[in-house]
């Protein structure tokens, strides 16, 4: 378990890194218009969840607040509200809670990168999740992405290693 962590870690740093480093070129580009902006006109906010219906049922909203530290780099915290239900015998039927922090960068006005670490409560128990990938903005704040989770523990509430999105920021 060690190792996993000390990779997901590794992964995360790197992934850190190249977001600085690309941010910071870009910064040259666009320094001037950007500092001039007052902490409100850096903020964003999002509001993005999913919707799962079936013999699984997982419905959740994840509101979030970020800061811009460039034009491109926007770091952040957030909630997480979902409910849970699982038809199967024996049937489950459950709230999960919790928070998160992520890290998105923009690599161009319609994609951006993510990574994400949530720590989530549920069934008398906790989780810690780690997932990294991407999105799509076609316009007027909509966004869809899909990210690859790289921790999660055995009960994992998704169901596989994969999660997708949708939202809006403003």
């Amino acid at each position: 378990m060690k190792s996993i962590v000390m990779k997901v870690k590794n992964i995360l740093i790197i992934i850190v890194l190249v977001c600085l480093h690309a941010s910071l070129n870009a910064q040259i580009e666009e320094k001037d218009s950007f500092k001039n902006r007052t902490f409100k006109e850096r903020l964003t906010f999002n509001v993005g969840g999913g919707i799962l219906f079936g013999t699984v049922t997982n419905v959740n909203i994840l509101p979030q607040i970020g800061y811009r530290l460039t034009p491109r780099l926007t770091t952040g915290i957030g909630g997480n509200f979902q409910y849970f239900s699982d038809s199967r015998t024996p049937p489950i039927d459950f709230m999960i809670y919790g928070g998160n922090a992520f890290t998105r960068f923009t690599v161009d006005p319609r994609l951006f990168l993510q990574a994400e670490y949530q720590k989530l409560y549920y069934n008398n128990t906790n989780g810690d999740y780690v997932m990294v990938g991407g999105g799509f903005m076609p316009g007027a704040g909509f966004f869809i992405s899909a990210y690859y989770l790289l921790l999660y523990p055995p009960d994992n509430i998704y169901g596989q290693p994969f999660v997708i999105r949708g939202g809006f920021i403003f």
